[in-house]
Formats: structure tokens, C-alpha cells, sequence
């Protein structure tokens, strides 16, 4: 008997349940056991704890294991049934498409859940691109602000709307559930993150990507609105994109055939990404700070399908996973 199952049939079934929270938590992963950890540090290789990935180096590589966690506001919020595989079939699709023309770490996706990567030095910093004013900002431009990370924002700027050309808003890059700080350019060359060479580098990849993931979603009829990217060099000194592109974990995107018209309505855009979740929480008075309220099965399979529309619409296929290799073994990796 097969255990392949649709990821869009099995998330149906999780809701008729008796108790859907209990299945949502029968089919999320959560990452590498104790016994495999003290496995790979006899071995020596390290391995890097993040919100939602735990990065594995050996050598010159590094294999970058998604789990099923959910953050938001820099906080853990909960598991999404197999949100891993999600992101990491998204996020080899954009690596792949990038890699034609603009350097990334990316070298292939050895497992449902694990990219296989060049094992580069990072830059410590968050750059986030903008291209519509939209949350954190929306709501910093909504308080008065009008200087963000050095871009200045002229009075007059609807919610949701598109900025006159897209921005860069770079942050620190704090420890997994840590907050990240706003940064200028100028304060990170201060502080030695990076040169001015290279922050000239980094802020044209991080635009040139940008545009590309704009016309690239666009044909399938999203907005991609902000993202957020990071980078790393190597011994050379040469920058690549590391970590993720593009993923709704990532990226805020919107519906584009009702954007116009929501707009009018000063109604919010369709939102295909994690924004729902943030909303939620702040409905429950939850931006960062406190107890983490608790997210409805409906809410998390809600995002976990919208998650799943993205990354069948970038693929052209339905995603299939299987139960029985869902749990990332070591020697799926040859480590």
C-alpha cells in the first residue's frame, strides 16, 4: 500500500477531524532528534539552530534541514504540517531560477526537507527589499514616521499602496527568536558587517532578485510586495544570496487581480503569506512581547494551504509527500 499523499487532500482531512489540533501535531516535524545531534557532534559537524532551519556544516557544505516551525513577530508560534517541504521546494525553485544569472550558495535539494548549500561566512545583516508600504512600516508610517533604515517616505502614502520605487531596509541579524535592530547602510559599514564595496554589491543582488521575483510572480498573478534576503562570502571575498528566497516565510505577496480594487475600498490586499497568522495575533493584542496566543487548527491549515498554492503555482505540479520519509535521516544526507 503507497503512503504518498496530496498535500491539498490531506489538509482537507486534518479539518474533519474530531480533534484537528491533534492531527494538525501527529504530522509536523520539528527537527533533528537529541540522538542525531549527539550523533553529528562525535562527528564533528556542527550544527546552527535557527527559528525555522537547522543548518548542518561539514566541510566546505551545508545542509539546511527545514522543520516544520512557524515564527512571527521573532517569536516561535507553532507547527504547520509540512510547511518544511513547502519552503524547501519553493526555495529551490527560486535558487534555481537565480542561479542562471546571480550567485547563490544554492547546489541542490538532497532530501523533501534539505537544500545542500556552498558553506559561505555570513553577513550579519537582514536586507529587506519594500516595494509597497505594508506592515511594520505601515504601521511605523501610520505613527509618523517617515525615516526608514535612511529611505526617507514623503508624506501623503495610502496603506497598501505601491512606493514610488522599492527601498532597502536593512536590520541586524540577532540570534534565532531574538529581535532584529533597524540598521542604516552607513551603520553597518561603521560597525564592520560589511565594506562599502560590498554593501554596493549586495544592495544591487538584493534589487536585481527583487525585480526578478516581481516579474516571475506577477505571471502567475501575485504582487510580491517585500522580501527579505541575506547573504555570505567566500574566501575570495565574493558575495552570494544564502538562506531562502522568495518563500511566503520570507516574502509578503498579494492577489493581483483585486489589489486595485481593495485599494479603492480601503480594504486590506488578499494576502498569500504568513501576514494572516501576524494579523491574528495582533487582533489578540500580540506583537512580540507576552505570551504567545494560541493559533486555531483552521487558521494553521489555512496557512499551510496557502503556502502549498504557492509552491504548486511555481512548480506546475501538485505536491505528493510521504509519511514514512518524512523525518530527515542522516544517511539521506551522506554526511
Amino acid at each position: 500500500m503507497s503512503d504518498k499523499l496530496f498535500l491539498k487532500e490531506l489538509y482537507a482531512s486534518i479539518l474533519q477531524q474530531n480533534n484537528p489540533m491533534q492531527e494538525v501535531k501527529r504530522h509536523c516535524y520539528s527537527g533533528l532528534t537529541d540522538e542525531q545531534n549527539n550523533m553529528l557532534a562525535k562527528r564533528d559537524i556542527q550544527v546552527y539552530e535557527g527559528k525555522v532551519r537547522q543548518c548542518l556544516f561539514h566541510g566546505d557544505e551545508v545542509d539546511i534541514l527545514h522543520t516544520d516551525r512557524l515564527s512571527a513577530f521573532d517569536r516561535f508560534i507553532g507547527d504547520v504540517p509540512y510547511k518544511g517541504n513547502i519552503l524547501a521546494t519553493i526555495a529551490s525553485y527560486w535558487f534555481e531560477k537565480i542561479n542562471e544569472n546571480l550567485p547563490t550558495h544554492f547546489l541542490k535539494q538532497a532530501h523533501p526537507r534539505v537544500i545542500k548549500a556552498k558553506r559561505l561566512e555570513p553577513i550579519k545583516a537582514e536586507v529587506i527589499v519594500r516595494g509597497y508600504l505594508a506592515g511594520s512600516m505601515m504601521r511605523s508610517y501610520e505613527k509618523g514616521e517617515r525615516n526608514f533604515c535612511g529611505a526617507i517616505l514623503p508624506e501623503g502614502l495610502k496603506n497598501y499602496g505601491k512606493l514610488a520605487k522599492p527601498i532597502i531596509t536593512p536590520t541586524s541579524k540577532a540570534e534565532a527568536f531574538e529581535h532584529d535592530e533597524n540598521r542604516t547602510p552607513e551603520q553597518l559599514i561603521e560597525e564592520g558587517v560589511c565594506s562599502r564595496e560590498e554593501w554596493e554589491k549586495i544592495s544591487k543582488l538584493a534589487l536585481d532578485i527583487f525585480a526578478l521575483g516581481q516579474k516571475i510572480y506577477a505571471e502567475k498573478g501575485w504582487i510580491l510586495v517585500d522580501t527579505k534576503y541575506e547573504f555570505g562570502r567566500d574566501k575570495e571575498g565574493n558575495i552570494y544570496i544564502i538562506d531562502e528566497v522568495h518563500t511566503p516565510d520570507s516574502s509578503r505577496l498579494w492577489v493581483e487581480k483585486t489589489y486595485d480594487e481593495m485599494l479603492a475600498a480601503n480594504k486590506p490586499p488578499v494576502m498569500l503569506d504568513k501576514e494572516v497568522v501576524r494579523r491574528e495575533l495582533i487582533e489578540k493584542g500580540f506583537q512580540g512581547e507576552g505570551p504567545v496566543p494560541e493559533i486555531s487548527a483552521e487558521s494553521i491549515i489555512g496557512l499551510a494551504s496557502v503556502y502549498l498554492t504557492v509552491a504548486e503555482a511555481l512548480t506546475g505540479k501538485p505536491m505528493v509527500i510521504s509519511e514514512t520519509k518524512e523525518a530527515v535521516n542522516l544517511s539521506d544526507l551522506n554526511l
